[in-house]
């Protein structure tokens, strides 16, 4: 149905170490959790939503739930609970798995976390496909739906680009409800038959260098923002680990220098993907390219095609064409990524030299801020969802080199409390990475605003 066997997985997640403290969740066996999601009589094609701890538990009920052939989605556990309900709204999930106690009354056990009945009518999917959020780029209530079969193509491409082997040992410090953690390493080392290890988020220089000393780590992947962390403080790179892949935002060609000298033995890989793409689109195996190749990231995997349209002076916006795509998208939708099938428009700026992709910035509405993606149209979102807003202006600020948001709301009348209550109730729906500095409030003007 989806390429996972039990006894795979079963052995799959014997292979895998860690867990943040203080989740909660019962250790179990996948043959616990089988049973658990099965006696909430759900049927194949069911969706369900996740919104647990980044740590084994959510591994163990993730996979499950694709062997049973319901339709995962895993959201961030901090997002707050309004918002995991309404989410559930908009993709047909009748149950959220969650280790929080929301006061709904009575809930099922499944893995020692609660299934919490969302009240909202279930929508078909097919057993087999899976749910993943867009990391930020498309609002707070879509998301992507793939093929399972699909996902592990794509992890089987990172793998062999990448050099992941059953000898090695993978460090996930990244969120595995996202696709890049998800595909590239967790399904990788299924497939692999590598050894996982869990640590984080969050992101520590020093308990990443005590990880991978503690655990042999081999093979590591972070972002850009995490790799620049490192190279402020070189003495937390261990020398030992073998291969740091990048994939995120863009690296500059002197960071890219600065880590290959950190290493000089160790492989480095820049890579480029979006959810979308089912994720992974490109490699550079920077330790074996020319320093003029360090600003690329690399050429497209074996059975991906990348070209550009709208090109001015040779840049022009990246669409990829690959059996790894989305499906199709559910939920609110931002735009129209899926421009035919297995065809999507990346909404990224690049240019194309001899294959070698070059990024050159974002052509869709979000920023990274504090090292994450983040969808202003998903604040301008939450921000219209308060009585009294008409209009949300964010606004990106550079304070010494980092990018901050502010936002300013114009409103009919200040609220009681004025900023503060503002703030609170936007805050109250917006994940921490997306929550501003500051928040300025107007007067609307009703002559000459309408909403």
């Amino acid at each position: 149905m989806n390429g996972l066997t039990r006894s795979a997985v079963a052995d799959f997640l014997s292979r895998v170490d860690g867990a943040p403290a203080g989740t909660g969740a019962a250790p179990g066996g996948v043959d616990d959790v089988l049973a658990d999601l099965a006696g909430l009589g759900l049927a194949p094609g069911d969706a369900v939503v996740l919104c647990l701890a980044n740590g084994v538990a959510l591994l163990r009920v993730q996979f499950a739930s694709l062997l049973l052939g319901l339709v995962p989605l895993a959201v961030p556990p901090s997002t707050p609970w309004q918002r995991v309900r309404a989410l559930a709204g908009h993709v047909g999930a009748g149950v959220v798995v969650t280790t929080r106690l929301t006061g709904t009354g009575p809930c099922a056990s499944v893995g020692g976390a609660f299934a919490v009945p969302t009240g909202h009518p279930t929508t078909p999917y097919r057993p087999g496909e899976i749910l993943l959020s867009t990391s930020g780029t498309s609002g707070m209530f879509s998301a992507c739906v793939h093929r399972v079969s699909s996902l592990l193509h794509n992890a089987r491409l990172h793998a062999a680009a990448t050099g992941i082997t059953a000898g090695d040992t993978l460090l996930v410090n990244l969120p595995l409800y996202y696709s890049y953690a998800l595909v590239a390493q967790a399904f990788a080392a299924y497939l692999t038959s590598a050894r996982l290890v869990l640590d984080g988020p969050p992101f520590s220089p020093v308990a990443y260098r005590d990880a991978i000393t503690t655990h042999g780590v081999t093979h590591s992947s972070v972002t850009p923002t995490i790799a620049r962390q490192l190279l402020a403080a070189p003495a937390f790179l261990p020398r030992g680990l073998r291969t740091l892949a990048v994939g995120g935002d863009r690296l500059a060609p002197a960071e890219v220098a600065d880590l290959l000298a950190a290493r000089p033995a160790g492989e480095l890989y820049l890579t480029y993907g979006l959810t979308e793409a089912g994720p992974r689109v490109s490699t550079l195996a920077a330790h074996a390219e020319p320093a003029h190749r360090y600003g690329s990231v690399g050429r497209t995997l074996p059975g991906v095609r990348g070209s550009l349209r709208e090109v001015r002076d040779g840049v022009g916006e990246l669409l990829v064409e690959s059996d790894t795509v989305l499906l199709r998208r559910v939920g609110e939708s931002s735009g129209r990524v899926l421009l035919a099938p297995r065809t999507i428009a990346t909404g990224d700026a690049f240019s194309l030299d001899d294959g070698y992709l070059t990024f050159h910035g974002r052509l869709s509405d979000f920023v990274v801020l504090r090292g994450e993606k983040v969808s202003l149209n998903t604040v301008r979102q939450a921000a219209h969802a308060i009585p009294g807003v008409v209009h949300c202006l964010p606004e990106v600020v550079d304070e010494d080199g980092t990018h901050v948001l502010d936002v300013h709301l114009s409103v009919t009348a200040s609220p009681p409390g004025g900023e503060k209550a503002l703030r609170r109730l936007l805050n109250s729906q917006l994940l921490p990475a997306e929550r501003p500095r500051a928040v300025f409030i107007s007067t609307a003007d009703p002559e000459t605003f309408r909403k």
